[in-house]
């Protein structure tokens, strides 16, 4: 579509003045970033927050930032919450609170970050290629207290971004300079968080240092206990042309889950809204990182490098359909089934001969009551699940680094920038296990992955007027997957590359008001172990499950997006408003539990936004977001229809903050509009609606008192919503449940039903903190 579109590219505005350095608030953003403020006010800004006057300076409507103010008012039940002050996104969680958050922005469910570019002190944390899905961005080491400002991009139109930004991405940044700060919590449910925060001076620097301990139960009937130790050191040092910093992190965290649940049990009144199926899901995550980040501003332009090295693992433990496949999961390479009488004990062979067996369930899975059963005794070719419980292991090093340099003249702004990644992925795995024990032959992957890929960059600003600004840009990016797998035919090396163009035009009405138009393509990467495949990784078989043919997948998917916005800042009121559309060649998914890649047809999704930021006196705020969205996909091969399941529809944000000297306070709403889950429409959830509250009392010498209420009404809604085929042993015993078309073990597919995953109920945080 934009393939016209060929002059190279960036928006940055000429030097500002800077601020003297006591001044300094913000930490430097990652190298390569494309909205203009962070290539000339790095390290001197005081406020970057939805308040600021973007009219001259950003090249589109949603286009925003968000300061430690604006943070530090809000209730913040998840670290990742904090991201919900971008306008239409939605963060939830449909596990335990240890595992990454599900987003929800322009009319993608991103699952756990997919289409969604995050970075955060300059290090990326999307991970592809990952064990449980695609993107995976987990930031739950976040430390709300030490981020200074949160810049964010919606669409496809930004030279800088290249991988998962097809939705948006944001630009995380920690600050520098943090007053001593001692600061402990209590709440409900076993919550516990100490943070102890600093940054002496140490040379010619600061030394930021900060040490978080944390515990959480959650609301449900079986503890989450999520314990996790974060921590960060900082040094950084900051002249009138010059920033720089070098930052050390590490975080662990262990954590047990309360999966999503079926309707079907809740309904009936055999299991709680916040019971749990499987009691050993849970799992444990790493993640330790060193980076550093640097900015230099001449008479000519800015420079920006970043570079940075971490390791991460995961070990994940999830039963999302309970039995469905341990009724039918005893299969020789043809994927014959093998009848069973019970789930836990005998089976009787229908399609091939067994010598020996007594059971085919370790001893840690038979039910209560009954006596233990040995391990199974079968051929090798053969595997029983006891349960559908999985396994997902994720170790890797991630390394790379970006620099960007700007070039200004008085019509025109460029920037060229340029980009290296590695991901040496040394395990990543799928596993059948029951209480977290792994079976003797239950590998379903167990693969080896390098995934690198490299990118250039450019875009150029000219001020074809006083008025009119034209804002070009290419990017190119070239990936190479190597993939070592267990399976040997799923093993292999694949290139791609990709050029993708953007354009947008400003035309300022007035010093308060401003019109957008911006086109761009982007992409996202496909998981390396697709790319690959030649037979399914369970069966070795060329008919994957769903009976469909193994196939490979694209290794890279381009997405084409527009949109036109309008703006206005003035003194006391912000309003952005945005018409997009956005179109993926393909919803090419990994299906990381069951271990395969599945291509779809390609979509089309648009929409509408409009946020208001409204300040009528210095000490009362008030913002209103409005987001809506349809998302269909453009061809219906398998006549199943056209909806795309889990895509956002409708979002509501609205809230008042009250800021006093002695007391402030803030409540928010937030409505999550219901979802289409399934194809055909047919599915759809609940709409879900929560209000929080936060009241702080400052006292003397620097102490204050926090008082945190989620979920006020204590709404019993969902955080997440799905609708699939499961199976649990009292599906059997109803005998509506019983033929074939329903019962697992006589060839069926299980019960379709709504599974979900509720918020939290009405929690209660007290927190108390000094500044020393």
């Amino acid at each position: 579509m934009f393939a016209s579109v060929f002059v190279l590219a960036l928006a940055a505005p000429p030097p500002a003045t800077p601020v003297p350095t006591a001044q300094v608030s913000a930490a430097p953003t990652a190298a390569a970033t494309a909205t203009p403020p962070a290539l000339t006010e790095i390290g001197h800004v005081k406020a970057r927050g939805r308040a600021s006057n973007l009219v001259g300076t950003v090249p589109a409507a949603s286009v925003g930032t968000i300061d430690q103010e604006q943070i530090a008012a809000r209730p913040i039940l998840r670290p990742g919450e904090l991201l919900e002050q971008i306008p239409g996104l939605v963060i939830t969680q449909h596990s335990g609170e240890g595992k990454a958050n599900q987003y929800y922005l322009r009319g993608f469910q991103l699952d756990h970050g997919t289409d969604l570019d995050a970075t955060v002190m300059g290090v990326p944390v999307n991970l592809p290629t990952h064990a449980h899905g695609q993107g995976y961005s987990d930031i739950n080491w976040l430390i709300p207290e030490l981020v200074s400002f949160v810049e964010f991009k919606k669409g496809p139109y930004f030279a800088d971004q290249g991988d998962f930004s097809t939705a948006g991405s944001y630009n995380l940044s920690y600050r520098n300079v943090i007053p001593t700060l001692a600061s402990a919590g209590i709440g409900a449910y076993g919550y516990d968080r100490l943070l102890v925060a600093a940054s002496p001076r140490v040379g010619a620097g600061n030394l930021l240092y900060a040490l978080e301990a944390y515990h959480d139960n959650g609301s449900f009937v079986k503890p989450d206990e999520y314990h996790k130790l974060n921590g960060v050191l900082r040094w950084s040092r900051s002249t009138a042309n010059s920033d720089f910093n070098v930052t050390a992190a590490a975080y662990g965290g262990t954590f047990d889950s309360t999966d999503q649940i079926p309707q079907r049990l809740v309904a009936d009144g055999l299991l709680s809204p916040y019971g749990y199926i499987d009691p050993s899901d849970g799992g444990a995550t790493s993640r330790t990182a060193l980076s550093t980040q640097w900015q230099h501003t001449d008479a000519h332009g800015s420079t920006q490098l970043s570079a940075y090295a971490f390791s991460y693992g995961l070990r994940l433990y999830s039963d999302f359909t309970y039995y469905l496949d341990d009724a039918t999961d005893y299969y020789n390479v043809t994927r014959n089934p093998i009848t069973c009488n019970s789930i836990y004990t005998t089976c009787t062979p229908s399609a091939t001969h067994l010598t020996t067996y007594t059971s085919y369930c370790p001893a840690n899975a038979s039910p209560a009551g009954a006596s233990s059963a040995p391990r199974s005794v079968v051929p090798a070719p053969f595997h029983f699940a006891c349960g559908d419980q999985r396994e997902q292991l994720d170790q890797r090093f991630v390394s790379g680094f970006n620099l960007s340099r700007s070039f200004v003249t008085p019509n025109t702004e460029t920037v060229l920038g340029a980009g290296v990644r590695s991901d040496n992925i040394a395990t990543v795995g799928l596993f059948l296990t029951n209480d977290r024990q792994p079976y003797v032959d239950g590998t379903l992957s167990d693969d080896h992955v390098v995934e690198r890929d490299a990118s250039v960059w450019a875009q150029t600003t000219l001020h074809a007027s006083q008025k009119l600004r034209l804002i070009a840009g290419l990017r190119g990016d070239l990936y190479d997957f190597k993939v070592l797998a267990n399976v040997a035919p799923n093993s292999g090396a694949v290139a791609a590359g990709m050029l993708n163009p953007k354009f947008a035009a400003a035309y300022e009405l007035s010093a308060h008001q401003e019109l957008y138009a911006d086109f761009g393509d982007s992409f996202h990467s496909n998981d390396g172990r697709g790319l690959t495949q030649t037979v399914d990784p369970q069966t070795h078989a060329t008919i994957a499950a769903d009976g469909q043919a193994v196939q490979r997948v694209t290794p890279l998917v381009r997405a084409a997006g527009e949109e036109l916005g309008y703006r206005y800042s003035g003194s006391k009121l912000t309003t952005t408003v945005a018409l997009w559309q956005l179109n993926l060649n393909s919803e090419l998914v990994f299906q990381g539990d069951d271990g395969t890649t599945a291509p779809g047809p390609p979509t089309m999704r648009k929409g509408i936004e409009v946020a208001n930021y409204f300040r009528p006196r210095p000490n009362l705020t008030i913002d209103a977001d409005f987001a809506t969205s349809t998302a269909r996909f453009l061809a219906d091969p398998n006549h199943v229809g056209t909806g795309v399941p889990e895509s956002l529809n409708t979002v509501v944000a609205t809230g008042a903050t009250v800021d006093g000297p002695l007391y402030s306070a803030s409540l928010r709403m937030r409505y999550f509009g219901p979802r289409t889950l399934d194809t055909q429409g047919d599915a759809v959830s609940a709409p879900a609606t929560v209000f929080n509250a936060q009241v702080t009392r400052r006292l003397s010498g620097g102490n204050r008192i926090a008082l945190d209420i989620f979920n006020i009404l204590n709404a019993q809604v969902d955080d997440v919503e799905y609708y699939y085929n499961s199976w649990l042993p009292q599906d059997a015993r109803l005998p509506s449940n019983t033929s074939p078309l329903v019962n697992p073990a006589l060839g069926g597919a299980g019960v379709a039903d709504y599974h979900l995953h509720p918020a939290a109920k009405r929690t209660i945080r007290l927190t108390f903190s000094t500044k020393l």
